[in-house]
Order: structure tokens, then C-alpha cells, then sequence
């Protein structure tokens, strides 16, 4: 029975896998953002802000704000923004197991962060500090969209305001769905089995 019970379990003996096409926002140092798109808003078109308000938690080397590619300072019209990026998990992903988190800061408001267009229910204090935030459910194998919901306040004359996101110290991990153990096992228990009565118990 203990050859038995050694079948039935399997390998756990791996380590966690990073999610290696996650991004932190403003990667490049200028110009548009290859990992992050505004899907909706009053323009699609995003760059890493070039002159960001004074009032905005400061970039690092790692991660820069990035915003309507519109005027230096990233200014908009007043409503949401959605700012969409992608990531990979293979087949072979236990999905019950994988986990994101990071920072984010927007202007103003962060709204919403939803995965494959489900919210999560998260918010962000704005643009003075960043929030962090984390997901771990919703996931699906192949490809998944990670969405950054935010609002652009309207100025009392109704002028443009900058407006940007900003994500930092953003990382995945998941595990593997367990193979079985090796079929060396099965042919040692059919060996046991095949032994006559009485010479060697199993």
C-alpha cells in the first residue's frame, strides 16, 4: 500500500515561475509606451509624459508616468481613461494559484483595476503617492488583459487637465499544475503485484 500511496502523489517539488511579460509603465525613457495602451478616453494615443506636474509622485529609473500624448504635461480633456496592458500564462498554469501586485498612481482618481474586464474593486489615492494593489483571481490561460481605470478631473472653466498613470514594481507568479510521479513508480508497483503471495508484501 505504500507503493500505492507514493503513485498517487505528485511532484511539488518546483519553485514559483515569474510572469516575465509584466511592465512597469514608462519603461522607455520617452515617446510612446510599447506595453501599456489607452483604449478609451478622449484620445488613444499615450507617451511617457515629458514634463509631469511638480504635484505627481517623481519617476524612477524603473518606472515613469505616462499619459495622453497630447502636450508636455499630458493634458486632456475631463472623463475615464482606460489604459490596457497584456500578459501570457501557458497552458500548464494552475491558474488558482498565480498572483499580481505592484503600485499605482494616477490623475486624478484611480477608479478601477480589472482583469480580463472584471473589476477588482480597486482604488488608487491619486497622484501624490502610489496605492498598491494586488490580483489573484480571474486569470485564464494564454493571453490576459490587465486594465487601469482612472478619471480626469474637469476644471471649473472647462480647460484640459493633466491627466496620467503610473505603475511600479509590477510582478506575477504562478505555479505549475503538478505532473504525476515518474512512471517508474507504476512499473515498481506492477512488479509487487506480479511477485508470488507471500514472498514480498506491498
Amino acid at each position: 500500500m505504500a507503493m500505492i500511496a507514493a503513485v498517487a502523489t505528485a511532484d511539488r517539488s518546483h519553485a514559483a515561475i515569474a510572469i516575465v511579460d509584466l511592465f512597469n509603465t514608462g519603461v522607455n525613457a520617452a515617446g510612446d509606451d510599447p506595453n501599456y495602451q489607452i483604449i478609451s478616453g478622449s484620445t488613444l494615443v499615450d507617451a511617457v509624459v515629458a514634463a509631469p506636474p511638480a504635484t505627481w509622485v517623481s519617476n524612477n529609473a524603473g518606472s515613469r508616468w505616462i499619459g495622453p500624448a497630447t502636450t508636455p504635461d499630458a493634458r486632456a480633456p475631463g472623463g475615464a481613461f482606460t489604459y490596457e496592458t497584456t500578459f501570457t500564462l501557458p497552458a500548464n498554469a494552475d491558474l488558482s494559484s498565480v498572483a499580481i501586485s505592484g503600485d499605482w498612481g494616477t490623475d486624478n482618481g484611480g477608479l478601477d483595476i480589472l482583469i480580463n474586464s472584471v473589476s477588482t474593486g480597486q482604488t488608487s489615492v491619486g497622484f501624490t503617492s502610489l496605492t498598491a494593489f494586488s490580483v489573484t483571481s480571474g486569470f485564464q490561460t494564454g493571453i490576459n488583459t490587465l486594465q487601469f481605470v482612472l478619471n480626469n478631473a474637469t476644471n471649473a472653466n472647462n480647460s484640459d487637465n493633466p491627466t496620467g498613470l503610473r505603475v511600479d514594481n509590477i510582478s506575477g507568479m504562478y505555479d505549475v499544475i503538478p505532473e504525476p510521479t515518474s512512471l517508474l513508480a507504476w512499473a515498481g508497483l506492477a512488479g509487487c503485484v506480479f511477485l508470488r503471495r507471500g514472498r514480498e508484501a506491498c
